[in-house]
């Protein structure tokens, strides 16, 4: 089964369910990443809401950022 396919099932599940899906997804994604470095992860995210609070850089929609990602890996 593609991705595709599996994302359009996913997203015809009932609410709760793509809920809870999405959160095992997280949580799948977030053990892999656990051996990386926190702080410096939080200290990079202090950083870049500096950079957006202050106007040095402009925010991305959530649309435009998820087609940018569609489209680097095919799927758009």
């Amino acid at each position: 089964m593609s991705t595709n396919e599996i994302a359009s099932e996913a997203i015809a599940l009932p609410l709760p369910e793509r809920v809870s899906l999405a959160q095992a997804l997280w949580e799948s994604i977030d053990m892999e990443l656990s051996g990386s470095d926190e702080l410096e992860a939080l200290r990079e995210s202090i950083r870049r809401d500096r950079e957006l609070s202050s106007g040095e850089v402009i925010g991305r929609t959530h649309e435009d950022v998820m087609a940018s990602a569609r489209q680097a890996i095919g799927c758009g």
